[in-house]
């Protein structure tokens, strides 16, 4: 079904039997610098080269950047237009960019900062009327409470930050009040219902496949310790191709060449745009904001990391098991065991055998399922034989890094 649109007495109508809400991922990070702003941009880009309608709304305030990030004039009604409501057919304030497919509701910086909470919640009820498949939001430092606030159903809640220790207790304590807002609001059940999260964690300025290891085990301390499903969707690694991408005021995925961060837009689209039970994970956690300092992580890292280095693939490959067959897709792979995801519901215990079609002599190796992250269909497998193939999966994972880095 598709959005149609009627026309009668000269006015333009979206008929609710014929409209479908569009999908919301609203991006924000616990504190400024994290590249924020960068992922949105890229991954609006990255959405709309699978021919999907796509509007970024820029919600930062104090530092709204996507208009120049879209090589676009300073921003001119946009936002602040919306909220005052001084044009009818307000989703004509989203201006069109060079990018296909994909319009900016722009934002105009303000030394007094965000506008009341009420003009702001106004506008998120109205935001899914932009005509649009796709609706991506940069939500600012000065507001970040706003990604709890009012993104509550329909929506993919995805913060950035560094692998830095000061980034990353800046992240627990905003995850934390999350999980303070739970308890308040829904009492014994918050467990339940922080398990409904929609979302993931993005890694930036990332400088080797051993860094990402710190933002997994930094996901495993969120899920055990605040009960917050955070998995990592995409690690992006320092390039001076985004610098030259800001520069020329035109995302990176948009210009000449593919490299690893290029990949991952596109990994990190496909898997938030693959979510399809989002809509019936409603996970409310609006309320007054709940401050928390940020301080020292509440463990060491090192108990939440793998022993082994994963390294990142894309690879075809097929798991069998006593209950069938089913394609999957190998997204990292260590010595230990491999990331696949799978439209496959499994359950932590099954046991098959990978067999790896895409690799020379369709290596297969008998793995056991370790977690099930079903927010994003990824699937946990270690190897039960340690022996010669898992050496051999990993030295071609290697490999595979060195021909893309070069």
């Amino acid at each position: 079904m598709r959005r149609v649109r009627l026309m009668s007495a000269g006015h333009w109508h979206s008929p609710l039997d014929a409209r479908l809400m569009p999908t919301v991922i609203a991006v924000a990070a616990a504190a400024p610098g994290m590249g924020k702003s960068i992922v949105v941009c890229n991954l609006a880009a990255s959405i709309a080269a699978m021919g999907k309608r796509v509007v970024v709304v820029d919600l930062d305030f104090r530092a709204p950047r996507q208009h120049m990030l879209f090589g676009l004039s300073s921003p001119d009604g946009g936002i602040e237009a919306w909220l005052e409501r001084k044009q009818a057919r307000r989703d004509e304030l989203a201006q069109m960019t060079s990018v296909r497919n994909l319009r900016l509701l722009p934002c105009t910086a303000s030394a007094a900062g965000p506008p009341p909470l009420e003009q702001r919640r106004a506008l998120m009820r109205e935001l899914t009327d932009l005509d649009s498949d796709v609706i991506v939001v940069d939500v600012g430092a000065d507001n970040r409470d706003d990604v709890f606030n009012f993104f509550t159903t329909s929506a993919s809640r995805l913060l950035v930050t560094s692998r830095e220790p000061r980034a990353l207790e800046a992240t627990f304590a905003f995850l934390k009040s999350a999980a303070l807002r739970a308890e308040r609001r829904h009492g014994p059940e918050a467990r339940a219902m922080l398990a409904r999260f929609s979302g993931g964690l993005i890694g930036n300025s990332i400088e080797a496949p051993e860094h990402e290891e710190t933002l997994h085990a930094f996901a495993r301390l969120v899920r055990e310790h605040l009960a917050i499903p955070l998995p990592v969707v995409g690690c992006l690694r320092k390039s001076e191709r985004i610098g030259q991408s800001i520069v020329a005021r035109q995302p990176l995925i948009v210009r000449r060449g593919i490299d690893d961060n290029v990949r991952a837009f596109h990994q990190i689209a496909e898997i938030v745009m693959n979510d399809e039970g989002a809509a019936a994970r409603a996970c409310p956690l609006d309320g007054e904001p709940i401050a928390v300092a940020t301080g020292p992580l509440p463990a060491d890292l090192g108990r939440y990391a793998r022993k082994h280095t994963r390294y990142p693939v894309d690879w075809a490959a097929t798991l069998e098991l006593t209950s069938g067959v089913t394609a999957v897709r190998v997204r990292d792979v260590s010595a230990s065991g491999a990331g696949v995801e799978t439209a496959m519901k499994l359950r932590v215990g099954d046991s098959g055998v990978l067999h790896l079609d895409q690799l020379s002599g369709h290596p297969a190796a008998a793995v056991v399922v370790k977690n099930v992250v079903p927010t994003s269909n990824r699937v946990g497998l270690g190897f039960v034989d340690k022996g010669r193939i898992p050496p051999r999966l990993v030295a071609a994972a290697r490999a595979a890094a060195a021909r893309t880095s070069s």
